[in-house]
């Protein structure tokens, strides 16, 4: 992510408020590819792997999203996110993602990051 945005916001705090704050086991499938989306993800602790098929694209930390393209988009899950340690998640729905979006002007230049990022990842990865 952005040096800048790291400094400026923490996205946890705020996805901890607007969310629903979720904890996943090691192992845990958060969601898998091909289902259909009801939020996005921040990762508040923890570690996720990300992958398509067999094909592990990235690991996600925290302060990092999941799920914010099938959110945008109403789309099925391109890839499928698992917990490799016990982790916690700010699940927000489409109103409280687009609240955030449009009160938080740095919220809206972090997930543009987040989708930039996982674009670049994605494609390394394939």
């Amino acid at each position: 992510m952005l040096d800048f945005l790291e400094k400026s916001l923490d996205v946890r705090q705020i996805s901890r408020s607007l969310g629903v704050v979720l904890s996943f086991a090691p192992g845990d499938l958060i969601f898998r590819e091909g289902d259909r989306p009801t939020c996005m993800y921040v990762l508040l602790e923890g570690e996720v792997e990300v992958r398509r098929g067999q094909v592990v694209i990235e690991t996600v930390g925290p302060g990092q999203a999941l799920g914010i393209v099938s959110l945008l988009d109403d789309e099925p899950r391109t890839v499928t996110a698992e917990a490799r340690k016990a982790c916690q998640v700010a699940a927000l729905d489409a109103r409280k993602f687009r609240f955030a979006v449009e009160q938080v002007p740095h919220f809206a230049w972090w997930s543009m990051a987040e989708l930039a990022h996982r674009l670049r990842s994605t494609n390394a990865a394939l």
